[in-house]
């Protein structure tokens, strides 16, 4: 009925996030890339491409503000803090060998950098795009510049070309919880030796098709180093795992008794010995899945952890839990919080950040 994953860990040593201002349309120009990243090379870039390398040079920034650490020992640890939708704190270049570009690059080999992003809705408006000039002109009248970038693998790509990320590059797109699922396979191939850094996120874009969904646009990048690594002042613990709850499984009780049963094994794994989550945030999306798990959260957590359930409705992308996460890492939080994010679709993705956390 479900498929199972392990809790699987990482130390964040930064984070940095592009949001529109407060009250911004998504379909209007918001974002400036000449600011965020530079003159130039970054015009013809779809949007969610500017917004995840701005996020990520941002990420990159605080990872190393304080310090760099010696060549295989981990690298650097800095404050997990905030980037705002405007401005970032120091210029930050393309990354070459080590010593070259970002501080929190330093010392790790470009072998053992890797990458791992989430999407729903990355390139939706340039598949748009391409439908509407191929009907209007044909194939012929197509951007060199943009097409190919119909492969959403390209977004996370270029953020590998910037920084000579060398690893592996992953692209994840589960519906709602593609940020939180990008967390987890990155923290789970640093578990497994695979990388010393990982750049891992979300990155969305306004889509043109959303319907009655809520359109998301913006990014979110988390610096993440090995488990091993020690959890320095303004870093967190990362902790993550998977659960799959087949809709169709809700409609007999069995099925419902199961499903409750692996959202709390799932709360259970991921609480530190110990450190029990001070607060849980349920992003849901209104479905009968959203409504099971919330009910097994509510029973799990009663008189022990404070509960927010957040219901933000049908969502044309992944960035509302990713953006939890982003706060509660620098929100100056005394302990662990957990945010759990639910699609419709049966996806349910649980990430938890303690801020005093030792792997």
């Amino acid at each position: 009925m479900t498929a199972r994953d392990t809790v699987a860990e990482a130390v964040v040593t930064g984070v940095g996030t592009v949001a529109a201002p407060a009250g911004t349309a998504l379909d209007e120009p918001w974002f400036d890339y000449r600011a965020r990243l530079g003159p130039r090379g970054y015009k013809y870039l779809p949007d969610a491409c500017q917004y995840l390398l701005a996020a990520a040079k941002d990420a990159l920034t605080r990872s190393g503000a304080e310090s760099a650490g010696p060549a295989g020992s981990g690298g650097a640890s800095g404050p997990a803090g905030s980037a705002g939708s405007a401005g970032s704190a120091g210029s930050v270049g393309s990354a070459g060998a080590a010593g070259d570009g970002p501080a929190a690059l330093a010392g790790c080999a470009e072998e053992r950098r890797a990458a791992v992003v989430g999407t729903n809705s990355a390139v939706a408006a340039l598949h748009a795009d391409i439908t509407e000039v191929v009907r209007a002109g044909g194939i012929n009248r197509l951007s060199p510049m943009l097409t190919p970038f119909f492969s959403v693998n390209l977004v996370a790509s270029r953020l590998s070309t910037e920084h000579r990320l060398k690893g592996f590059n992953t692209t994840v797109t589960s519906p709602r919880v593609a940020g939180l699922e990008a967390l987890h396979v990155a923290a789970r191939e640093l578990c497994a030796g695979r990388g010393d850094l990982v750049l891992a996120g979300v990155t969305e874009a306004y889509d043109p098709g959303h319907g009655t969904a809520a359109a998301e646009a913006g990014s979110v990048v988390l610096v993440l180093r090995p488990p091993a690594d020690a959890v320095r002042p303004g870093g967190a613990l990362l902790r993550t795992t998977l659960r799959f709850v087949p809709p169709a499984a809700l409609a007999h009780e069995s099925g419902r008794r199961r499903a409750g049963r692996e959202v709390r094994e799932a709360l259970e794994a991921l609480a530190a010995p110990g450190r029990a989550p001070e607060l849980i945030r349920v992003v849901t999306d209104g479905s009968a899945v959203a409504a099971a798990v919330e009910a097994a959260v509510r029973d799990w957590s009663a008189r022990r952890v404070p509960l927010s359930v957040e219901a933000v409705g049908a969502r044309a992308g992944a960035l509302a839990p990713m953006e939890r996460v982003a706060h509660d890492l620098r929100d100056g939080a005394a302990g662990p919080r957990t945010v759990v994010a639910v699609a419709g679709e049966g996806n349910v993705a649980f990430a938890s950040v303690d801020p005093y956390g030792t792997a």
